[in-house]
């Protein structure tokens, strides 16, 4: 399939999950990535979950994160101008505004150079068997990627299990290393 009918079927399948799928899904999936092995972090690229769109809610593993690793600085994406997207620390007592895309950004916090990055947390519509993603067309993260150190660690979550192939993939696109469903934690 193409990422437009990818896109458009799996946010529409992700809509239709029932409350207590979404809360299953997501214990799942916390479930999994409690037991993940990670390398040592310091700093992580999460996001702001989109509840409008069933995305799956990445707090619990940031929570998980400071646990195993105390120190640490846990950033959101803002975007600037254009299409760029930069890294900025997320705090307790922070200000937050909703972007263009109506999705919560931090205001204040430090800017995070993206080379020093350790882990982002990728958000996904889907996904397929080698690790491509769809995402929600606009292609921030895979540029954003781009200016990553090569060994950052790219992971994504989904309620839905791989597609067997994104037809329309190009050298533009960045694949996952790891995507965790509420059935297993699929390397790539």
């Amino acid at each position: 399939m193409l990422k437009k009918t990818i896109r458009e079927t799996y946010l529409e399948q992700r809509l239709k999950l029932a409350d207590d799928a979404l809360l299953d899904y997501n214990a799942r999936i916390i479930d999994k990535f409690n037991s993940f092995s990670l390398p040592q972090t310091d700093y992580l690229l999460s996001y702001y979950p989109l509840a409008a769109k069933n995305e799956f809610d990445v707090s619990q593993c940031e929570v998980i994160m400071k646990q195993q690793f105390p120190l640490v600085t846990i950033g959101w994406p803002r975007l600037a101008d254009g299409l760029v997207m930069e890294a900025f620390q997320i705090q307790t007592d922070g200000l937050y505004a909703k972007n263009r895309y109506n999705i919560l950004e931090p205001i204040n916090g430090e800017w995070i150079p993206p080379e020093l990055i350790n882990v982002v947390f990728v958000p996904l519509v889907a996904f397929d068997k080698k690790g491509y993603r769809v995402g929600y067309g606009k292609g921030f993260y895979d540029r954003f990627l781009l200016r990553c150190k090569q060994n950052v660690l790219k992971i994504g979550f989904s309620f839905f299990e791989p597609l067997d192939e994104i037809r329309d993939i190009d050298e533009f696109d960045v694949p996952l290393n790891f995507c965790i469903t509420p059935s297993r934690i699929y390397e790539f």
